[in-house]
């Protein structure tokens, strides 16, 4: 009987969303175009010049002996507190540093080059999904609270809250107590990196990939939460919460317009909780690697205990910082002017035209 509801359950929720999505590519066609070119303006003003870089930067790192330089700074964390190869260690610090989607990348390349094994790397994705710095301290504290300040104390709440839920991962019963060890070493010695120039063309290839596909997801759940909104009309604050719950970038804009502690609350839960878009993307990145169940309530854990590390520490920011708590609607204050973001959205069209076009034939050696 319970099986029976619990099928009937599953396929009525579909229906539902694909009979709002029919609505909304007919008789809500402005709508949809609203939500759309929402989501576009969030993928050129915020997304791209804040991930893509990055997420070059840490495609090339991981394929480079640099790697090898993260994983011996970051040994004892790895040994002692994720209780990971320090292999792991480096995806870690990659994934905290590149953004939301790169750290499932790197756990898919390293299990598929044999560095990762399959538990740990299962382990991994759990928890190695964290908002890079450039878009938590520049769009979400700069552009979206006016503060740096608070942008940084997100941040640092962001990677508290990855280690504490990886610390705890590590030691659940069944989990091995000693430091898990990568099983082809081989793969880490300096003959076995490619060429710097097929790691670059191999990065940059790859940050152009990824960064389509989560401009992809962000449009449709931008859309979607259009149509959202105009079939279910509620309050700010709970507007707020429904995008943030599917979209960590509009969720964290919603936010900064809520008055006095509520918004800075809500955009640090959106961080740590980083919304059924993110989960969307690191699940196509993982493919059988991903845990659906797991994975949404790791993420439902992060965002409780990112909420927790910023209610302990926001008296350890500046004085002057306590105006924002009481901040209204700020506009989201982005460099899309600057020549700087103009360069670099070319850079990111040619990339993408270069990717997409070039003939599929093997390169001659």
């Amino acid at each position: 009987m319970w099986g029976k509801v619990k099928k009937y359950a599953g396929e009525g929720w579909q229906i539902a969303v694909c009979l709002l999505l029919l609505w909304g590519g007919t008789a809500g066609g402005d709508l949809t175009r609203q939500g759309v070119l929402r989501g576009l303006a969030t993928c050129y003003k915020v997304l791209i010049p804040s991930l893509f870089p990055f997420m070059i930067v840490a495609g090339l790192v991981m394929n480079t002996p640099m790697s090898r330089v993260i994983s011996w700074l970051l040994r004892p964390l790895s040994r002692w507190v994720l209780r990971v190869s320090p292999q792991g260690g480096s995806v870690f610090a990659m994934s905290m540093i590149g953004g939301f989607p790169v750290g499932a990348k790197l756990v898919r390349a390293g299990y598929d080059g044999g560095q990762l094994p399959g538990d740990e790397a299962r382990r991994l994705a759990l928890y190695c999904i964290g908002a890079g710095p450039a878009f938590v301290v520049t769009g979400v504290g700069m552009g979206m609270f006016g503060s740096a300040a608070v942008g940084g104390l997100y941040y640092l709440c962001c990677v508290l809250s990855a280690l504490i839920l990886g610390a705890l991962l590590s030691r659940l019963p069944g989990r091995r107590r000693g430091p898990a060890v990568a099983p082809a070493r081989a793969a880490v010695k300096a003959k076995d990196f490619p060429p710097f120039s097929a790691a670059l063309v191999t990065a940059v290839s790859t940050a152009v990939t990824s960064m389509l596909s989560i401009c992809g997801y962000v449009i449709a759940f931008s859309a979607l939460l259009e149509l959202v909104r105009r079939w279910l009309p509620l309050p700010a604050h709970l507007t707020a919460l429904l995008s943030g719950l599917l979209e960590v970038t509009t969720g964290c804009a919603a936010a900064s317009g809520l008055p006095g502690k509520l918004g800075l609350c809500a955009a640090a839960f959106f961080l740590g909780c980083t919304g059924l878009s993110v989960v969307c993307q690191v699940l196509f990145c993982l493919g059988d690697l991903a845990d659906m169940g797991r994975l949404l309530l790791c993420r439902l854990l992060s965002g409780v205990l990112t909420l927790g590390l910023f209610l302990l520490l926001y008296g350890l920011l500046p004085s002057e910082s306590a105006d924002v708590w009481q901040n209204v609607a700020i506009p989201l204050k982005t460099a899309h002017n600057s020549p700087a973001t103009a360069l670099l959205l070319v850079l990111f069209c040619l990339c993408a035209l270069w990717k997409f076009c070039r003939p599929h034939t093997a390169l001659r050696r």
